[in-house]
């Protein structure tokens, strides 16, 4: 069985049911029965962009089932964690098909729930911190997250604080409820991003801070040009401003992170390929270095949680990650 979510004319949602064999995998694929999957903006955005619907779900975890005439890594039986590609069906089904070589182990003794709330945004934490700023554990700096209570906040925010130690991150957020759960993972500051940031931002880091990372950019690149160090960097993982001028009387950088970019199985080009950051994730994971961002739990995989769990995301001001468990 399979979900089909589609965003009609006037933007409503549906989510139908679809009944669909076990697939049959080729080449390195590996067929995972799907334990949990998380939900992010991405899914809504496809729903609406495609007019026949799209299978939601680039955050899963499972156990492998079955597995393609070229697929080795993994034995069946393996728990794996895995983001997906644009170019399949998501992870809202029993049983899902994906290339051995975007997976790794899952975290051992952690509940699928949890786990499947790590993929996409570590992911986009680790691109972001080490492919795109190449900080590495002997960096020294001041980071400004924006959006920190947010999925990739949470992540970003965890993942400094990891592999990062000479790093402080001060993180943004407006609500009480927010700014208490990028505390939690780990933020040494919170700032109102509902606010001017700069004034704020200098009162901790009088000199600007070394980088932005934002997933909340749009109309704010004068604020963030305001906080940010000479020779600084930007990394935007939003839509982002369209003119970055401001920047250019600062000699800053803006890059962009975009997951899907290296969600390529054989990826051999710049950076990082997903297996090797997602295990690295599982390894700090399994030493209490990390914990989940999971924070709304979905029962049971099904049109109408799938439906109100894509409907929680798109309302924006998340806090955490949203979560369905397949059974």
């Amino acid at each position: 069985m399979a979900l089909i979510a589609r965003v009609v004319p006037g933007g409503h949602l549906t989510v139908v049911p679809r009944e669909r064999p076990v697939p049959v995998p080729t080449g390195h694929d590996l067929v995972v029965r799907v334990d949990a999957m998380g939900v992010n903006p991405v899914d809504l955005k496809r729903a609406a962009a495609e007019p026949a619907g799209v299978v939601p779900g680039f955050d899963a975890t499972g156990q492998v089932v079955g597995r393609g005439p070229h697929a080795g890594a993994f034995d069946l039986g393996d728990r794996v964690f895995y983001a997906g590609t644009l170019d399949r069906d998501g992870a809202a089904q029993s049983h899902h098909l994906v290339d051995e070589r975007l997976c790794a182990r899952a975290p051992r003794d952690w509940a699928a729930v949890d786990t499947a709330g790590l993929p996409l945004t570590m992911i986009t934490a680790w691109e972001a911190l080490h492919d795109q700023l190449r900080w590495e554990s002997s960096t020294r700096g001041t980071l400004l997250m924006v959006g920190g209570a947010g999925g990739v906040g949470t992540a970003v925010i965890q993942l400094a604080r990891a592999t990062l130690p000479h790093v402080r991150v001060i993180a943004t957020a407006a609500r009480p409820e927010s700014s208490a759960w990028a505390q939690r993972f780990g933020a040494h500051d919170i700032v109102d991003h509902a606010s001017a940031l700069a004034p704020q931002v200098r009162r901790i880091a009088p000199k600007g801070v070394d980088a932005v990372i934002s997933a909340a950019s749009r109309g704010r690149v004068d604020d963030l040009a305001a906080c940010l160090a000479p020779f600084g960097h930007i990394v935007g993982v939003d839509r982002g401003p369209i003119d970055v001028t401001p920047l250019k009387p600062l000699s800053a950088t803006w890059h962009w992170v975009f997951m899907f970019t290296k969600a390529v199985p054989d990826w051999n080009g710049p950076g990082t390929p997903h297996a090797e950051i997602l295990a690295q994730v599982a390894a700090l994971a399994e030493t209490g270095a990390l914990r989940s961002p999971t924070r709304h739990v979905y029962p049971r995989l099904s049109a109408e949680t799938l439906a109100a769990a894509l409907t929680r995301v798109g309302a924006g001001h998340g806090v955490g990650k949203t979560v369905i468990r397949r059974s």
